[in-house]
Parts: C-alpha cells; structure tokens; sequence
C-alpha cells in the first residue's frame, strides 16, 4: 500500500523533500553568517566605542587639570576617568586574548573571541603597545580621590600627546571591522538569493501541479468524517450544527444541555437562542459572523481570526431562578453535507476556571510587580527619613479628610478647602519629589488632576467631592502599604550597607550638617538629573540640633524652592555655556543667627532668573488683567503676584510643576513663620530668597 501511495505521489514527494532541502541548506547558512554578522557588529560597535572612549579619557584628564588649576571640585571628573579607563582596558583586552564585556546595545555581558585577522592583530599589537603608555600615566590617578600635580601634570601631557594616534589606531580597527563585516554580508546575500531561487521554482511545481488535485480528492473524505464523527466523540465540549438559516440541528452533545442548563434546543434559532445568554449587541456581531462562513468566495481560515466570541461573559440561569456567570469559548467550521449543502459546526468550551485562574495570577503578578517597584523606590531612602515622611503623609492625609468632610456641609467654603487641598497635596508631592519617592509622585499627581477638575468647575455639589475621597482612600492604602514595607526591611541590618553620603565641607560647605538635609541635596541632584540638569546643592548652618518643627518648616520650604529651580530656573546646557556659566547648576542654601532673636534663611540659584516678560504674557492669557493694565505692572507686582496666586508660567502641569501652587506654599510657610520674605532676581544670573523669621519659642538652634 505506501509503495503504491509513494509512486503516486512520487513526483511531488520529492519536490516537497527538494523544498525542504533549499529551505534547510538556505536556513543553516543563514543562520550561521547572521551570527558571524552579529558577533561582528558587536566588535564594530565596541570598536567605536573605544574611539570615543579615546576622546573622553582626553576630556576628562584635562578637565580635572582644568578644575584643579582653578581649585574647583574635580571629583566628577576622576569618576568619569576611573570608568572610562576601565572599559577601555577591558574591551581592549577582550579583543586581544577573548574575554568578557558589555553590549553598547543591550548592556548585558557579552563573550567575544580574539580577533584572528592578520591586520587586526597588526592593528591591536600597536594599539597594546600604546595602551601601556595609557595605563603607566593615568594609573596614579586611580590610587586615590586626591590628585595631585605630579600625576595629573605628565598624565594630561602625555594623553594630548598620544591621544591623536590612538583614536587613529581604533579608528582603523573600526574600519577594518566594517570591511569585514561587509564581506560576510555580501556572502550571505549571494547565498540568499540562490537559495530563494531554487526553493520559488521548486515551489511552482507544487503550487500548479499537486496543490488542486490533492485538495478536491481528499477534502471530501475529511468533510465527511468531520460531520459525522465530531458531535458523536466530543463529549466535553458543547456541539451542535447550524444550517444556513441559522436553525440549530437535531443533533448535539450531551455537554451542550449541561453547559447552558437547558433542553429541546432543536429547531430553535441561533440568534434568539444565544439572546438568553449574551448581551444583544454580542448577539448580533455573532451572527454576523456566522454569516460570513456561508459566503462562498470567504476563506475560513481568514475569518477565523475574527471570531467575536472568543472568551465571551454569558449569564446562565437557573431552574432555582439564579443566575451563573461563565465565560465561553466558541469556535466555529464549515461543513459541507453530500447534498452540496454548508452547515456550520459549532464548539463551546467551558473555560472559566482557566479565566479566573489567569485574573488571579495576573493580579498577583501586578500587585508583586508593584511591590518590587515600590521596594526598589523605599531601598535607597534613608530610614529616618522614610519613617518621617510617612508619619508627614498620614498627618496631612487626615487633614485633607476632615477639609474634605466640612465641604459635605459647608458649600460657601468650596472655593478656600480646595485651595487648602491643593496646597497640601503639593507640599506632599514636593517632598516626596526630592525623595526621589516617584511611586508617591505619581500618585499625589492624579489627586492634584482631581483637584484642578474641582477648581475649573462653576456649579459645585457635596457630590463632586467623591473621586477626591475615592482617591484619598488609595493614598491612605498606599501610605500603609510603605509602613508595612518599611516594617519588614527593619529587620535587615539595612545600615550596614547603606550608600555612604558626601560630608566633605567643599561638597556641602558644612561637615556638621544634619543627614535629613544631606539627604536633600543627594535627592535634589537625582530629581535634577531626571529633567535633564545637573546641579550642586550646598547647604550651611542646617545643624542636626535644630528645633524638629522648624527644620520641617525650613525642609518643606527648601523643597518647594528646589522643584521650581529645576522647573523653571536652569537654562539647558547650551544656554548656560553661552552665558559663560558652569555646566553644573548651583544652588545655595544658607541658616544663619544674629545670636539673640532672628535667623536669615537664604536660598540662592544660578538660572535665569524670573522672566518677568513671560508671567505679564501669562498674566493677559488667563484673562486676569488686559495688557494695557499688565504693562503698568511693576516688577514688584508682579512678583507678588505669583506668591498670591495659584499661577504658574508652565505650558502644561506635570509632576514636577505646572499647577502653580507651588511658589503660595513658599509665601504660606513663611507667614506661619511669621516672617518677612524679600526677593531679589537678575535676568540671566541668579535668584535669590531671603527670609527672615524671629526664633520660636524653646528653640536650641545653634547655626553659623
């Protein structure tokens, strides 16, 4: 029997093995060459890599000669250096002896093998030679974070000596790897091509000669089977067949009954039968859809990836008059009877368990990746600090309930308790910005967005007030959510590796400043960095002995004050180079005494000062004064102004700024001082704030 079968397919046998042949020999071709191609890409990449790295080992020797001349912190530098020169030592090694290193694309560990060109080994034997010049005069550099003129003077002498031939030398390493890359590329094409052209002949031959005859001898016996023997062997699934008027059979599976709970289905149709189960508008996509198969020119395959009820939700009543809910799977085939006649057969599978099951594990699953998320953000908080800020979240969130509480009943103060929560909301999110606590952030941004719908609204009612509670509810999980975390980390020694923080006196400017403030300048360069800036933090006179309540007051100030730097006050780089500025933004913060009843709180910044230009532009824009009355504007007014209003010259709020409360807060703060703020702004130069406020009662403050 099969020497019979193989003779009368004989032909087509082998032009199906011959396919398989080009297809196979074409696919390991490919496949190895790819991989030839891609280990050679990765050496192309690490190669222009090492040419850049050529250039930056050069900037940075010459930029801590630079910063050291001019006795300005060069720490950034040594650090750029350190990393620089290891990567290019490492990667040159790899190419010489083979080894490890990391993908300039992926990042990831990577092995690579020794280059084995005859003019690559030319090219790294010189390379090597040269790098041993590299690794004698910057290696003294790397001994300590103090450098000094015998080893920064003859280093940056000999990297602008060599630095040239160098970067020549990875340069030709580069072009020789392109070269070769190039070779393997046009192999693989040419491979490709003869590959492609045998398989598409041999192809044709199947398509004109085997495909048509085998389809109209075979799928009648298969048609036939189908029919017969589906309802009668699927006894787990729900089978019945549907004519082209969409009557349901007389034949169906056991299952069926018990899947819908019903009986003396025969006869009835489709649409009014699902209609018991499913939503009307589901119904009629379905039936639809069933329509489709009855087309005769309509490619089943095709519609099958279409199929509307695919994990549909039905409603199974019962004989007791409830109700169940159970997700279906149907699927649907054309059958065709030997009267030419097409019914469709249909399927329904019972898969709830398996939906249910999935919901779960995905819940799960987000909840453990929100957790994970959530740790990775508590992890690098201080625990002092995390504790406070939490016990500050709990303290503010019952505050902003019981505000939200009196607007349930006391309409003619709509208007100040949502300012009241606006304000607070910002204060919080301030706070948790400088964290670096982004989860917070994120969170305290949606209220705010619930909080500006209030504000832009003209008719208020007690009810408007309930997505703010809804949300409220979240906060006050979250803020338990970070407790219990916290809860679990402390029984971890997590002191024993937590990162060591700056205390030098020219990186603070105090060696006895309080860690929470020292916390706040390492936060303040974070948040900077997330928003494209760098910028230097100094801080003085902010001792671990001042009075708690009022170094929570100074913190929550300094913090609104730090977010509208960087949100409004620091040029990009371009501009700050133009301007003949550092690259760096500086930002002091000053506490001093006059020894007997007044402390001086200075914050200063180096950006551009306020633009006063823009906010009268703003101020005529939000329909607040004509221009005409906005140009009579003093400078003076202007500023106070913004400190009186919730305004903000932002083109759009995010979590960072935009809501223009921020600056009213700083204002707020300081009246609950009971002090006296002068401003003082140059275009292009600086902004300054000066606050002076009278001792609190039972103060030890002890400031320089």
């Amino acid at each position: 029997m099969f020497g019979s079968l193989f003779g009368k397919y004989k032909v087509l046998v082998l032009s199906i093995a011959l396919f398989l042949l080009f297809d196979l020999g074409v696919l390991v071709l490919n496949f190895y060459t790819s991989g030839q191609i891609t280990k050679q890409t990765e050496r192309i990449n690490l190669a222009a890599q090492q040419r850049t790295l050529t250039q930056q080992l050069s900037k940075a020797t010459l930029y801590i000669k630079a910063q050291k001349l001019q006795q300005w912190p060069y720490q950034s530098g040594l650090n750029e250096l350190e990393n620089h020169y290891d990567t290019f030592g490492e990667t040159i090694r790899a190419f010489t002896s083979g080894g490890e290193v990391r993908s300039t694309r992926t990042g990831e560990l990577i092995t690579i093998p020794p280059v084995d060109t005859a003019e690559g080994r030319r090219i790294l034997r010189d390379a090597n030679q040269l790098w041993a010049g590299f690794e004698d005069a910057l290696s003294p550099l790397m001994v300590d974070i103090l450098v000094t003129d015998e080893e920064i003077v003859p280093a940056s002498a000999f990297i602008a000596r060599f630095n040239i031939p160098m970067y020549k030398l990875m340069n030709d390493l580069t072009n020789h790897f392109k070269v070769v890359a190039d070779e393997q590329t046009t192999f693989l094409r040419m491979v490709q091509v003869i590959g492609i052209s045998l398989a598409t002949i041999n192809f044709f031959i199947i398509l004109f000669h085997f495909i048509r005859q085998l389809r109209q001898r075979d799928s009648r016996i298969e048609l036939a089977q189908h029919e017969s023997d589906q309802i009668l062997n699927t006894i787990d699934e729900g089978v019945f067949l549907v004519d082209k008027e969409l009557v349901i059979g007389g034949q169906h599976s056991r299952y069926f009954e018990k899947l819908f709970e019903t009986r003396d289905v025969s006869g009835k149709n489709l649409a009014d039968f699902l209609r018991q189960f499913l939503s009307s508008k589901t119904v009629e996509t379905a039936i639809e859809y069933v329509n489709l198969f009855f087309a005769p020119h309509v490619n089943v395959d095709l519609v099958a990836d279409i199929n509307p009820l695919e994990c549909v939700k039905a409603t199974i009543p019962s004989e007791d008059g409830t109700a169940r809910e159970k997700y279906l799977d149907f699927s649907f085939a054309r059958l065709r009877k030997e009267e030419d006649q097409d019914v469709i057969l249909v399927s329904v599978k019972d898969i709830t368990d398996s939906v249910l099951l999935e919901e779960q594990a995905q819940e799960s699953e987000n909840k453990s990746q929100q957790q994970l998320a959530l740790l990775a953000q508590i992890l690098p908080i201080d625990p002092e600090s995390l504790v406070e800020f939490t016990r500050e979240c709990g303290d503010s969130y019952e505050k902003i309930n019981t505000w939200l509480k009196r607007a349930s009943h006391d309409k003619d103060r709509y208007g100040e308790l949502i300012i009241k929560c606006a304000r607070e909301t910002h204060r919080l999110k301030g706070n948790a910005g400088v964290l670096g606590f982004d989860w917070v952030v994120s969170q305290l941004h949606e209220f705010e967005e619930l909080i500006e719908q209030l504000r832009k609204s003209a008719n208020l009612a007690g009810r408007d007030f309930l997505p703010l509670t809804i949300q409220l509810k979240k906060l006050i999980d979250s803020n338990e959510v970070i407790k219990q975390l916290h809860l679990k980390l402390s029984s971890y020694d997590r002191r024993a590796n937590k990162r060591k923080l700056p205390t030098l006196t020219n990186a603070i400017g105090d060696a006895n400043v309080d860690n929470k403030w020292v916390d706040l300048s390492s936060a303040a360069r974070q948040l900077a960095e997330k928003h494209g800036y760098q910028v230097d933090v100094r801080l003085r006179g902010f001792d671990s002995r001042l009075n708690p309540e009022l170094s929570q007051q100074l913190y929550d100030l300094s913090s609104q004050l730090i977010r509208n730097s960087i949100a409004h006050g620091f040029e990009p780089q371009t501009e700050r180079e133009s301007s003949i500025k550092p690259d760096v933004g500086q930002i002091s913060l000053t506490l001093s005494s006059n020894g007997l009843d007044t402390y001086r709180f200075i914050y200063e910044d180096d950006g551009r000062g306020f633009d006063f230009e823009k906010i009268r532009s703003r101020i005529v824009d939000e329909n607040h004064k004509t221009r005409p009355e906005a140009d009579m504007m003093t400078r003076r007014e202007l500023l106070q102004w913004v400190f009186s209003n919730d305004f903000s010259t932002a083109e759009s709020a995010d979590s960072l700024a935009g809501r223009g409360v921020g600056l009213p807060l700083v204002r707020e703060i300081v009246k609950k001082l009971g002090g006296h703020l002068r401003v003082r702004t140059l275009k292009d130069e600086l902004t300054q704030y000066t606050i002076e406020f009278p001792v609190p009662p039972a103060s030890t403050v002890q400031v320089a």
